[in-house]
């Protein structure tokens, strides 16, 4: 295919090239892509082959100690959330009888 007379070269040039490029681009992203995709099969093969020191049921209980450990910290602030929105409703429920049974005193003595 022929460019149409008059097109300068470094336009013909530029044309020729910028494919090029793109595909380079375009390959050298999906390179990085797999590359930390092997990096993660590394890591998952690493701990399911228990390649390190500990005994496999040892870095199992360990995890399994971390998240009860966890669960246990979000069940406390859990439950002094719930305590303290349970004091606040108290709170309003006492000022509200108390403000109705002002209401009610203001009433009586007009």
């Amino acid at each position: 295919m022929t460019p149409p007379a008059g097109t300068p070269l470094w336009a013909v040039i530029l044309i020729a090239i910028v494919p090029s490029l793109v595909t380079i681009v375009v390959a050298v992203i999906q390179s990085r892509q797999i590359r930390g995709l092997r990096d993660q099969q590394t890591a998952t093969k690493w701990e399911i082959t228990n390649d390190h020191t500990a005994p496999l049921r040892a870095d199992m209980d360990e995890k399994h100690e971390r998240v009860m450990a966890a669960i246990d910290a979000l069940r406390d602030d859990m439950n002094g959330e719930f305590k303290t929105v349970n004091e606040r409703v108290s709170n309003a429920e006492r000022e509200h009888l108390q403000l109705r049974e002002d209401i009610r005193e203001l009433r009586r003595h007009r």
